[in-house]
């Protein structure tokens, strides 16, 4: 099994999604699996974070990129405006 016993509490970012019924007849199969393997039961809604993060970790070109976007400066993220055009100044 990939996905390690979740011992990390969820983190207190909180995001909304809907997932196709197909992906969410998949994530309890593998919630069912967990608890094969590790002999606890777990709720899907915390196994979402826990395989967004494995699959990141796993990702080598995105690590890879990630460091060396680290490695870079940062440009100032320009505001947009809240009716999603752009202002520009004369």
């Amino acid at each position: 099994m990939k996905l390690a016993r979740i011992t990390k509490p969820l983190r207190s970012v909180q995001l909304r999604v809907m997932i196709a019924g197909d992906l969410n007849i998949s994530l309890e199969r593998y919630a069912r699996y967990y608890q094969h393997v590790h002999g606890e039961q777990v709720d899907t809604r915390a196994l979402i974070p826990e395989i967004v993060r494995a699959f990141l970790d796993a990702d080598r070109e995105f690590q890879s990129w990630s460091r060396s976007a680290d490695n870079q400066p940062r440009r100032a993220a320009t505001p947009a405006s809240s009716n999603g055009g752009s202002k520009t100044q004369p």
